[in-house]
């Protein structure tokens, strides 16, 4: 619409421009005043139309480049959770090992703490014996053992 009217302007406006030996009337001082107008309203249109034509290149441009953005966020945030579960990984292996080795340290110590008491309880048995034994030669022989005779003897 806005186009049809300029166009019909400009048609009226090159009638307008051919030389005439009339004199200003005031029919012509209007006319002039509606020229003037719808130039101005165009050179409004054409600047409000190139106005919206960079504002939406802008704004695209701004789309296109928080787009970008938001993707390279989400790689860079989808690499570092990958590394974290990498290290998390590598983490649980590790606790697992250890708990292994600790596991295995454990039974080694119980091995070795069923030996000593092994040893002891041999050891115990021993001395029970020779004691025993002793106890049935010094009977069989009469005499008394010199260590007790000290605490008995007041």
């Amino acid at each position: 619409m806005l186009l049809t009217m300029l166009s019909n302007c400009l048609i009226y406006m090159s009638e307008l421009e051919k030389p005439s030996e009339e004199k200003p009337t005031e029919a012509s001082k209007h006319r002039d005043e509606v020229l003037a107008r719808v130039a101005t309203e165009k050179k409004d249109a054409l600047v409000k139309a190139w106005e919206e034509s960079e504002i939406s290149k802008i704004e695209n441009r701004a789309q296109k480049k928080l787009a970008a953005i938001t993707a390279w966020e989400n790689s860079k945030k989808a690499e570092l959770e990958a590394e974290l579960k990498k290290i998390e990984e590598k983490l649980e292996k590790k606790k697992a090992k250890y708990i292994e080795k600790m596991k295995n340290k454990i039974a080694l110590l119980h091995k070795a703490a069923e030996e000593k008491r092994a040893i002891t309880e041999a050891k115990r048995g021993e001395g029970v014996l020779k004691a025993e034994e002793l106890a049935a030669k010094r009977r069989a022989t009469g005499l008394s053992p010199k260590k007790l005779t000290r605490w008995f003897s007041s």
